[in-house]
């Protein structure tokens, strides 16, 4: 590390060897930073994935204003907890659900109306495949 560049961390000296494009590249792109808000918020979203199966089940509505990292935030929940096969059971299993919605009343009432025929297809097909399930 050259005498100029001992006050930067390891990922950013790494940089310096690229070329100009590409340090430019990698300044432009997208990167999470986790602060304290964020990470009592990723808490409050585990404890709510790890919850046990309820009648009500707890949930959580994340909202504020544009280019505050609400989808940041929903991204690498949804990426740290993937869809996937339960070891266990065999199952498909998607852990996260995460949805955006508009402020425009037009569009949630339709999206609210897609989300009723989602969950209804997700019961479908969750009752289908239990054994001894009443059709």
């Amino acid at each position: 590390m050259s005498a100029s560049a001992s006050h930067a961390n390891a990922a950013t000296t790494e940089l310096l060897d690229l070329s100009a494009l590409q340090r430019i590249r990698a300044i432009r792109s997208e990167r999470w930073v986790s602060y304290p808000r964020v990470q009592k918020t990723l808490q409050i979203l585990e404890q709510i994935l790890d919850h046990p199966r309820t009648t009500r089940m707890p949930s959580i509505a994340i909202f504020g204003d544009s280019g505050m990292g609400k989808t940041m935030l929903m991204q690498k929940f949804c990426t740290d907890h993937p869809p996937g096969v339960d070891a266990e059971t065999e199952r498909h299993r998607t852990p996260v659900l995460a949805l955006q919605m508009t402020s425009r009343p037009e569009s949630v009432a339709s999206m609210l109306k897609s989300l009723t025929h989602l969950v209804r297809l997700i019961i479908r097909a969750r009752a289908s495949s239990m054994p001894n399930a009443p059709h």
